[in-house]
């Protein structure tokens, strides 16, 4: 199997039921979604390499799905933002969010050897 945008559908299709965002999403956002995730977790899992050991595509699948739900919220508490206001609504950001779709790092494993 390969992280096709064909094979992600039938993934979330049967797999996933929370899948909105990737239902919601035009054949190009998939496309872009999958070559995104799929170039992060090999930046992030050096250990993986696409030739000879490559990521399973289920990971692949559940980060790109976790891009496409990542809000402006999040992607500006990754540039630093702490607290956003809208409308006399606060919302405070104590970190940065989280890279790694949670479901990715069950199918992949922890990195073994690093401090965190």
């Amino acid at each position: 199997m390969a992280a096709t945008v064909a094979n992600a559908e039938a993934y979330f299709a049967t797999q996933v039921l929370h899948n909105d965002e990737w239902v919601a999403a035009d054949p190009t956002q998939k496309q872009r979604a999958l070559a995104n995730a799929k170039a992060q977790l090999y930046r992030i899992y050096r250990n993986f390499n696409d030739a000879e050991k490559p990521l399973p595509d289920e990971a692949v699948f559940e980060q790109s799905l976790w891009l496409l739900r990542i809000d402006d919220t999040l992607r500006k508490a990754e540039m630093g933002v702490k607290i956003i206001s809208v409308a006399g609504v606060q919302i405070a950001v104590d970190k940065a969010a989280q890279t790694v779709a949670p479901q990715a790092v069950l199918i992949i494993g922890r990195r073994v050897g690093r401090a965190v």
